[in-house]
């Protein structure tokens, strides 16, 4: 056994119209939070008693990455001029997450909630991107 590291998370979307999912291109980090709504019941059964119970009302699942604005290559169309379009459009698109050694992805469709890109004089440009879900976060290979 043994630590995972951080380079081993891929990020994957699929475009519009597109039959294959492609790695987010040029990217240097990527986060993948999940959440739950939840509600609390008191009973008259359990009386004066101090503890309250839970229940899950919803889940959903938020997916933040970063990277490089690159043109020249066949990755910088699935990097930030491609996400940009994807915002612009408000249109979902399909997400899959997976570590590069092992075969167990989750997947789902998401929107973009946020997109900055970042242009510091004398650095590189850089692009942050957050995407929340729209529906089901899966196990499995993205269709």
């Amino acid at each position: 056994m043994s630590y995972r590291l951080g380079t081993d998370l891929i990020l994957s979307f699929k475009k519009e119209g597109s039959t294959t999912a492609l790695a987010l291109g040029h990217s240097t980090g990527c986060k993948i939070s999940k959440s739950a709504q939840t509600g609390s019941r008191t009973t008259k059964e359990q009386g004066q008693g101090l503890w309250e119970g839970k229940y899950v009302k919803s889940l959903a699942a938020s997916v933040s990455a970063d990277g490089f604005v690159f043109d020249y290559d066949e990755a910088a169309d699935r990097g930030y001029p491609t996400l940009n379009e994807i915002f612009n459009s408000g249109k979902t698109v399909e997400l899959e997450w997976k570590n590069r050694d092992d075969g167990e992805p989750e997947h789902g469709s998401f929107i973009i909630t946020k997109l900055d890109l970042d242009a510091t004089a004398g650095d590189d440009q850089k692009y942050s991107v957050t995407f929340e879900n729209s529906g089901a976060v899966e196990d499995g290979e993205l269709n």
